[in-house]
């Protein structure tokens, strides 16, 4: 039986990148808030794709959302992650799994 997805992984990434952004080195300030609105992005679009139905100002969100984020996606390549990180991040989400 097909569950049906709730977007919760979303925002859970999306706390969990907060969580990890939010002592940044002052020149990672910039970049970290390019990174937040990035992710930001693909939240709300992803909120939106799963309204049963559509008004014109939500079509053109909808429209502007893989746009923007397309436009803003290479902040990532300026953080590659660590194996720290990744271990982070892999306890967190076993923390979570187990809440």
């Amino acid at each position: 039986m097909a569950r049906k997805r709730d977007g919760k992984p979303w925002a859970v990434s999306l706390g969990v990148l907060v969580v990890a952004l939010r002592e940044p080195h002052s020149w990672q300030v910039i970049p970290f808030k390019h990174a937040l609105d990035c992710v930001w992005t693909l939240v709300n679009f992803n909120m939106m794709a799963q309204y049963r139905s559509y008004t014109p100002e939500t079509i053109v969100y909808i429209e502007e959302y893989p746009d923007r984020f397309h436009r803003i996606k290479d902040i990532f390549l300026e953080f590659p992650v660590s194996k720290r990180t990744r271990a982070k991040v892999d306890k967190q989400r076993k923390e979570l799994r187990h809440q």
